[in-house]
């Protein structure tokens, strides 16, 4: 993983004066993170910081998360006493359990092979509280503007596209990897946030 990590530093490095763009797929959510007002959310894999600017201008207490020290430097610049945290997903979450009423990882469950992604949401799952809730948006089989089906396959619609791991879903394999949750909303849509449209899911799962 040390390639993905310098990748990624290496992207964030060359962003350092970027401003912060985020788009409103949280907003459906309102109801939702009113219930963290009083409990910090971790923006899990929060990369360029885009919901962690979201959840700030509206007055909620943030954790922002990647294993891209570059990321979190380049983000700590926006804001003062940002509170973060630079970890692997692979290696489990530094929190206690039972931590937080909400996670939001938006692109960042993606990258693994199926047993790590299956251990990386078991370890979601420990630090939510019951009723919990993760907010998540993750790659589509559908997004071939950004990889889709392409490169060197390594598990069914897991590729390695130029040294760069990235996975793909559909919706049975969703359920499959959220069956032990409360699916509470589940959609394919797609974004403008890059330079062609991007195909993905939007997830809302509740820890039961």
């Amino acid at each position: 993983m040390n390639l993905q990590k310098d990748y990624w530093n290496k992207i964030y490095a060359s962003n350092s004066d970027r401003k912060l763009k985020y788009d409103l797929w949280l907003d459906k959510y309102k109801n939702i993170l009113i219930e963290s007002k009083d409990t910090p959310i971790i923006d899990l894999g929060c990369g360029s910081g885009n919901d962690t600017l979201y959840l700030k201008e509206r007055g909620y207490e943030v954790i922002s998360c990647d294993f891209s020290e570059k990321a979190l430097e380049r983000l700590s610049g926006f804001f003062d006493n940002l509170s973060v945290k630079c970890f692997d997903l692979r290696g489990g979450l530094p929190f206690e359990d039972n931590f937080a009423k909400i996670i939001i990882s938006d692109l960042s469950l993606h990258y693994f092979q199926w047993v790590e992604t299956e251990k990386i949401l078991n370890e979601i799952s420990r630090v939510l509280m019951k009723e919990g809730v993760l907010l998540c948006r993750v790659n589509s089989t559908n997004d071939t503007n950004y990889g889709a089906g392409q490169g060197v396959k390594i598990e069914e619609n897991f590729y390695n596209i130029d040294g760069k791991l990235k996975r793909f879903f559909n919706e049975a394999q969703l359920r499959e990897l959220f069956k032990e949750w409360d699916i509470q909303y589940i959609n394919e849509t797609e974004i403008d946030r890059y330079n062609s449209k991007k195909v993905l899911w939007e997830i809302s799962i509740k820890n039961i």
